[in-house]
């Protein structure tokens, strides 16, 4: 049997103490990742207002909502492949860096306005290059001495720009507006395009008729009768009927009078049954099927002068549930809007 001497005991107790402050220092780590974690994931999902300004606009941070559905997901999604590539060959990002880069982003988009598209990363989906209309948009866009001027309106961080010029569409024809400015700029720091890329951004609200610009004008008169193809995704299902009528009214008349080709398409939520839907803070949501897309588009002709056909379908992959939810009838369509 051995015995355990004076220096054994002294040097057992000075490991016990390292290690109860090892233990100390792991637990507080531990403790401040958690906080961070819960910071982030307490954040919630809340819709666009209907109003003319994002300045009443406040995320609720409860976590009795995150329970509800999460509207901020940390893990990207497994459809992001695609943007991976063109950050990679647009961008010049190098591939190990690109989620970071990814992850950078989507939060300084979400601190400026929660919008589900961010907090799901689908802002950085490429989707919309599967609408057989984008292929028909994009061959007219580059024809030979086409001088068709393209118009995304809702535009976030223009990423749908950026793939037509990264298509070969010469982007000092591509022009886009947000009610939000910020997102533009993000977008540059974004796609790291600031010094190529030569299209033209406008801050405006399409609600509103009286947005100006510190020049004193309203900063979305530069689109008058320039536009030969218009973009809308996730954008009318934001607003009541009323104010979709006014936004498509301010399209038609951003569009060229005397181009019997204008072209407007773009994706968002539709249902069944159409209707009000009730949005964040109690605000009214009007959705749409074929024949009340339509019908609007016949209302927006009376008002305007002017006469519309419209296309509308379902599409097989749905991003229709919003605010958590669980609507049967709601309905990811893709839509079309031409000059009859």
């Amino acid at each position: 049997m051995y015995g355990t001497g004076k220096g054994d005991i002294l040097r057992l107790g000075s490991i016990e103490k390292r290690e109860r402050i090892n233990t100390v220092v792991l637990s507080y780590l531990i403790m401040q990742k958690l906080l961070v974690l819960l910071r982030r994931y307490s954040r919630c999902e809340t819709m666009v207002d209907d109003s003319n300004t994002m300045s009443n606009h406040r995320p609720d941070r409860s976590l009795d909502f995150l329970m509800k559905g999460k509207v901020y997901i940390e893990e990207l999604p497994p459809d992001i492949e695609p943007i991976r590539g063109f950050l990679e060959k647009y961008s010049g990002i190098r591939p190990k860096d690109i989620d970071e880069h990814i992850h950078e982003i989507r939060d300084r988009l979400w601190d400026i306005y929660p919008y589900v598209c961010v907090g799901h990363f689908r802002f950085l989906s490429l989707k919309f290059t599967l609408d057989p209309r984008y292929r028909i948009v994009l061959n007219r866009l580059l024809a030979p001495h086409s001088e068709a001027n393209f118009l995304d309106v809702g535009c976030c961080v223009g990423q749908v720009l950026r793939k037509l010029a990264f298509d070969g569409v010469d982007s000092s024809r591509l022009f886009g507006t947000d009610l939000e400015p910020r997102f533009i700029e993000v977008g540059y720091d974004l796609f790291k395009d600031r010094d190529k890329l030569k299209a033209t951004f406008a801050a405006g609200d399409m609600l509103s008729q009286g947005d100006e610009s510190s020049s004193g004008h309203s900063s979305l008169e530069m689109f008058d009768g320039r536009m030969n193809i218009i973009h809308a995704t996730c954008f009318f299902h934001l607003f009541t009927r009323e104010n979709q009528i006014r936004a498509a009214q301010r399209m038609v008349q951003f569009l060229n009078p005397d181009d019997p080709d204008v072209i407007i398409f773009g994706r968002q939520v539709g249902t069944t049954t159409p209707g009000d839907r009730e949005g964040a803070k109690k605000t009214k949501k009007f959705l749409h099927n074929a024949a009340s897309w339509q019908d609007l588009w016949d209302e927006v002709g009376k008002l305007t002068g002017t006469a519309w056909r419209t296309e509308l379908e379902e599409m097989e992959e749905s991003d229709a549930r919003l605010d958590g939810h669980t609507d049967e009838t709601l309905r990811g369509i893709r839509f079309g809007v031409f000059r009859l």
